[in-house]
């Protein structure tokens, strides 16, 4: 049997579809590969259907061309890379010349360590509720990017601000318009993962929807959840674009490259890029380092330039 037809049945028994062919090429099943489809061949799993890519025309917050793009980084389960991966996109993009900023959504407050390590910084939690603007809250991080962190806050302050947003469907919107950010501008959004006002608040000014998954059977079978989350907001004729990563892919393990052939399957030109498992990125967050620094070039860097210019790609 072909490696085409494994991932054939790797994809149709995820999906509980039947089996389509596929072009043939010739390489042997993996164990882990085999292993799955026998586990998987004994019970049935929910049947998923492929999500719409939607082409319409972006979102009515923007259409001036001097406002900035807005990406919001989003994934359905957390431990997928989603943080760093957004932090990757902002640098990556001030690096090939496009002005980017990072803003962090996420009250775990994680974004500022990948991109501005060390710095202290005010935040939007509480500088909104001091009902302040955000016009002094960036700082600059790696490449020269600059990013607004959520800031610490406390339990209380969190649930205030949960009905604040939830209240005021323009929050961002109004707050991102005093921050006189131009067209040359890319705003890369990190939200937490899942369903929550900080998703809903990025979603009304987002341009583009980028889903980040892992390579792996959970990631995959999260694909239906995040589908639901977003089906409100891709609903209207005037919706964000939106694409996904694989993130993490193991190229030393043939049963990670089977998944990504199995997502593409699934997804089809909505994937806009993978990203490799880079254990640089890891030692750079420990020693403060920027992950994307051009002396180290190592795969997953060059994954992430490549990645940066697809999106450039489609949001210009």
């Amino acid at each position: 049997m072909s490696r085409a037809d494994d991932i054939s049945k790797l994809y149709d028994a995820l999906n509980g579809a039947l089996r389509v062919d596929r072009p043939q090429v010739d390489e042997p099943i993996s164990p882990g590969l085999q292993c799955l489809l026998d586990q998987l061949n004994q019970g049935a799993t929910q049947h998923l259907q492929p999500p719409e890519l939607v082409e319409g025309p972006l979102g009515e917050v923007y259409s001036d061309p001097s406002a900035p793009k807005v990406v919001v980084v989003v994934s359905a389960k957390g431990g997928v890379g989603r943080t760093t991966l957004a932090a990757a996109i902002t640098s990556g993009l001030q690096r090939q010349g496009h002005p980017a900023l990072a803003l962090d959504l996420d009250p775990q407050d994680a974004l500022r360590h990948h991109l501005a390590p060390g710095v202290n910084m005010a935040g939007v939690g509480a500088t909104s509720l001091l009902n302040k603007t955000w016009e002094a809250l960036p700082v600059r991080g790696f490449a020269g990017c600059r990013m607004v962190a959520f800031g610490e806050t406390d339990p209380v302050q969190q649930q205030s601000l949960n009905r604040w947003l939830g209240q005021d469907l323009e929050f961002l919107t109004k707050r991102l318009g005093g921050m006189k950010l131009s067209g040359r501008d890319t705003v890369i959004i990190d939200v937490p993962a899942g369903n929550s006002v900080y998703l809903s608040q990025a979603m009304s000014v987002a341009d583009v929807v980028l889903v980040v998954a892992q390579a792996d059977v959970a990631s995959f079978r999260s694909l239906a959840q995040m589908d639901s989350v977003l089906a409100p907001y891709l609903a209207h004729a005037k919706s964000p674009y939106r694409f996904y990563v694989i993130n993490q892919v193991d190229p030393a393990h043939r049963f990670s490259e089977d998944m990504v052939d199995v997502f593409k399957l699934r997804l089809g030109d909505a994937v806009l890029g993978t990203v490799q498992r880079d254990p640089s990125f890891i030692e750079a967050q420990a020693y403060g380092r920027d992950p994307l620094d051009p002396v180290s070039n190592s795969a997953g860097c060059q994954d992430l330039s490549s990645l940066c210019r697809s999106l450039l790609e489609r949001i210009n």
